[in-house]
């Protein structure tokens, strides 16, 4: 008899500690509040990137190639005038196909180095088009201007999105007579706009070809307008 009472005794307590940790576990979550912010910045861009291709012809694939290569070893030529050497300049993509005419036959074969040179000054943007344009290249598509030192630029937006979040969830908790506790939790919406791309129309390279009148290209920058966005939950006092 003595057992049993002490198991009814032992139950009772078991049962009064969980309702007691139900209880407050549905005032904490209760006792929150849930806010979405975002933050943004402009910085300048410090680094460019250029896409570009060469092509070769031949009536063999071998002259094909070797005519693409020549283009290819004349742009790297032309890029030692501004430092840009080694890794900078990189092979995105390498094709090798039959040509066809007009009526469909094939008359050879077209070899298509494809490239990207990264350019570290954004002022020698404008040169770099040149320089590669009198070397020969067939396709100048894209550029995209970025920053090198993104993880910086992305603590500072989410340190300042979560501030943001944390004043606009104290004004709700002021409104309802409470007071603003610690962070419970927060995760991150999405960070964007580290680049800004400029597609290069069709007739880039009857701009360039001014060059003999002594014109120069030039690339106007713009800032890079940085985003992100937290959700953030916090306790009420």
């Amino acid at each position: 008899m003595y057992r049993l009472r002490r198991l009814c005794m032992a139950l009772l307590v078991m049962c009064l500690t969980m309702l007691g940790s139900a209880a407050v576990f549905a005032a904490e979550n209760i006792d929150r509040v849930t806010v979405n912010a975002s933050a943004t910045m402009e910085v300048a861009p410090d680094t460019a990137y250029l896409y570009f291709a060469v092509e070769g012809r031949g009536d063999k694939a071998a002259d094909a190639v070797a005519e693409a290569a020549n283009k290819m070893e004349a742009v790297r030529r032309s890029l030692l005038g501004l430092n840009i050497v080694g890794d900078s300049v990189s092979t995105t993509s390498y094709s090798l196909n039959r040509s066809y005419d007009n009526k469909g036959r094939a008359d050879g074969y077209v070899a298509r180095n494809a490239v990207r040179v990264k350019v570290t000054d954004v002022a020698k943007v404008g040169g770099v088009i040149d320089k590669i344009s009198g070397a020969g290249v067939d396709n100048i598509s894209n550029i995209n201007f970025t920053v090198s030192e993104s993880k910086g630029y992305r603590n500072q937006l989410l340190a300042q999105a979560v501030e943001n979040a944390r004043q606009q969830a104290a004004v709700l908790a002021n409104a309802g007579g409470r007071s603003l506790g610690r962070l419970v939790s927060a995760s991150v919406h999405n960070i964007n706009g580290f680049e800004r791309s400029y597609p290069i129309a069709g007739n880039m390279m009857l701009k360039t070809a001014d060059m003999s009148a002594g014109e120069a290209t030039r690339i106007e920058t713009q800032n890079i307008k940085l985003t992100a966005s937290v959700e953030t939950v916090f306790a009420m006092q």
